[in-house]
């Protein structure tokens, strides 16, 4: 009974909106008809479609002489529009192919002049090594896993696409930010929870990594430029104490300062490999991304010359 009542009350809803809206619909559909004649730029099909939304006025007024209400005068008049449509594409055929071999002919050209981004090649490499790395898992992930580590990618490359914006810059390092947080966080909770600060190894891989932290700063060209305007000898100053105090506390625990070099011998190595994996994949991402933009640019040039041999 209450879904019948419902329905009744929905198709009553529905009626009072197609007459209400119906003619205000249609003038709209003859103004977008005219509209797209003008921009495919029809002599004939612009003065048909002027001389119709001229004359819809009239058309109205007459109609509702006749008696016809206004959804009446609505139908007729769409109807007017569809039986039209043949004709309309008869008259816009010739220049939609020519609209479209241009457009394609200058979307061609563009891309192929189009300099790949780096955004864009970080992300096809980033996808490569993360798709890779969950195929050869032995665990095995599941889809919900694999759309979120893939949406993750996608999103830092769409904020990385234009390093200048401030919003882009400023939630890209929001992000970097809270990243380090919660790894900070999470390893001075399993420093604390296990007590591994009791292990003297630990602790120099602490000394270790502390010691080679201030080494990002140093990489990044935006942060060295804040801190130390450009001195190299600010960043030797500044680095040389930390360096000094790694080794002394390395030399106060095991008398030796050798475990504190194998340490920072075992990060250069790390680092040349991640390296050497990163050059490899970021090459490949790029010959992949200037393939796929040169093939784009070439087929564009390809189906503009077929539509115009159609013609």
């Amino acid at each position: 009974m209450i879904a019948t009542l419902l329905s009744i009350g929905l198709s009553v809803l529905v009626g009072l909106t197609v007459k209400a809206y119906a003619l205000p619909i249609v003038k709209h559909l003859v103004a977008i008809r005219k509209w797209v004649y003008a921009v495919l730029g029809s002599e004939e099909g612009r003065a048909h479609g002027e001389e119709m939304l001229a004359n819809l006025g009239d058309e109205i007024e007459y109609y509702r002489s006749q008696g016809d209400s206004s959804d009446a005068i609505a139908f007729k008049v769409f109807l007017r529009l569809v039986t039209g449509l043949p004709d309309d594409i008869v008259r816009c055929a010739p220049f939609v192919s020519a609209l479209l071999a241009g457009r394609m002919a200058r979307w061609s050209d563009t891309l192929r002049h189009y300099r790949v981004p780096t955004a864009m090649v970080a992300g096809v490499a980033t996808l490569g090594l993360v798709n890779y790395s969950l195929l050869s898992s032995s665990n095995s992930q599941g889809p919900a896993t694999w759309l979120f580590a893939n949406a993750v990618v996608v999103g830092f490359a769409a904020l990385l696409w234009k390093p200048g914006s401030p919003k882009a810059s400023r939630v890209v390092n929001s992000l970097m930010f809270m990243a380090v947080a919660g790894a900070v966080a999470l390893v001075l909770w399993m420093t604390v929870q296990y007590r591994a600060y009791e292990i003297v190894t630990f602790r120099i891989f602490m000394l270790a990594f502390v010691a080679m932290f201030p080494a990002i700063v140093v990489v990044d060209k935006p942060w060295r430029k804040r801190l130390f305007k450009g001195k190299t000898w600010l960043i030797v100053v500044c680095w040389a104490p930390v360096l000094a105090g790694a080794l002394a506390g390395t030399w106060l625990m095991v008398h030796s300062v050798n475990p504190l070099l194998e340490v920072w011998a075992l990060m250069a190595l790390s680092a040349v490999g991640l390296l050497i994996l990163f050059g490899g994949s970021g090459l490949a991402a790029y010959a992949i991304c200037l393939a796929a933009v040169r093939g784009s640019a070439g087929g564009l040039q390809l189906l503009a010359s077929g539509i115009r041999r159609l013609r």
